[in-house]
């Protein structure tokens, strides 16, 4: 077995340990990556680009809560293939449909109370678990596939009015927009603005140093072949979006800074921006002035 296969042999065997622990919070596995990935480091920035490589592609995965699960009355679930995974996703409601994207490391029932106030506003609500997220299969994934699913969903569920996406949903969403997808309005809430910025963010999660930041974008770059980071950054894709578009982003969000929201913003041909207050990344999904915001802004024509 070679260098490469023996990090990822490494990384599993410590990321499945993580899930033999449900009492600590920051769990075995996390700690045993991170001593992996420092001692790697300081052995060759090279090799622990290996092993940043390939969490940068595996999101890990929340537990689903059974008790706290999104599934109103008349849900109705549905299966299709991304590759050799399978994603769920389910429906609900009658109206004029409204497709509900969410973040890495999230999954579909995290927007659960914006899809219950669509559904009470009449909307069909649409919303799904991504590959390697939720319900859905796989250990990895990436913007492509999840723009994938999203293409896939419209081609069983026919237009959407509307598309809400929280945070690096919403490239994946701006993506597949320009791929052909068919939706009239888009709401994007804590979105990031570059792709650049997200490896930033990861490399200072892991304690990367500069040499490994380095490598680890080289290995993304050859990942993304004739396609690169600027063009699949929100703030780019965002100059080609025609639809109307709603911008929703905290002011004291500590994961994507709001001037990032901002900057896509900016760059969107239509689109109002709303500024929260110490509402953070998440909670924001959940305030009723933002949810009631976004019914106003879809249900508009």
């Amino acid at each position: 077995m070679n260098v490469k296969g023996s990090v990822k042999v490494m990384a599993r065997s410590v990321l499945s340990s993580r899930h033999s622990l449900k009492k600590s919070r920051a769990g075995v596995g996390q700690i045993g990556l991170m001593y992996m990935f420092q001692g790697l480091q300081a052995v060759s920035p090279r090799l622990a680009s290996l092993l940043a490589y390939y969490l940068w592609f595996h999101p890990g995965r929340q537990s689903v809560q059974r008790t706290h699960v999104f599934r109103p009355e008349g849900c109705q679930s549905f299966k299709l293939k991304i590759k050799t995974k399978t994603v769920h996703y389910w429906c609900a409601g009658n109206g004029p449909a409204v497709l509900l994207v969410h973040g890495w490391g999230s999954r579909g029932q995290q927007l659960g109370k914006l899809g219950q106030a669509l559904l009470k506003k009449g909307f069909k609500v649409v919303w799904f678990d991504a590959p390697a997220h939720g319900e859905s299969s796989g250990w990895r994934t990436d913007l492509f596939e999840v723009s994938e699913t999203i293409l896939k969903i419209q081609q069983q569920q026919g237009e959407f009015k509307a598309l809400l996406a929280h945070s690096f949903g919403v490239p994946c969403s701006l993506y597949a927009v320009g791929k052909g997808l068919a939706v009239n309005k888009i709401i994007a809430i804590a979105t990031p603005a570059t792709a650049t910025g997200l490896i930033e963010k990861f490399c200072k999660i892991i304690r990367a140093n500069q040499a490994t930041c380095n490598w680890l974008v080289k290995r993304i770059d050859r990942f993304l072949g004739e396609t690169t980071l600027d063009q699949i950054a929100a703030q780019s894709m965002a100059l080609d979006i025609q639809q109307q578009c709603l911008v929703i982003h905290d002011r004291h969000d500590r994961m994507i800074s709001y001037k990032e929201g901002f900057l896509v913003h900016e760059n969107l041909s239509h689109s109002a921006f709303i500024e929260t207050q110490h509402l953070g990344h998440n909670k924001v999904l959940y305030d009723q002035k933002v949810i009631s915001h976004c019914e106003q802004f879809i249900s508009q024509q």
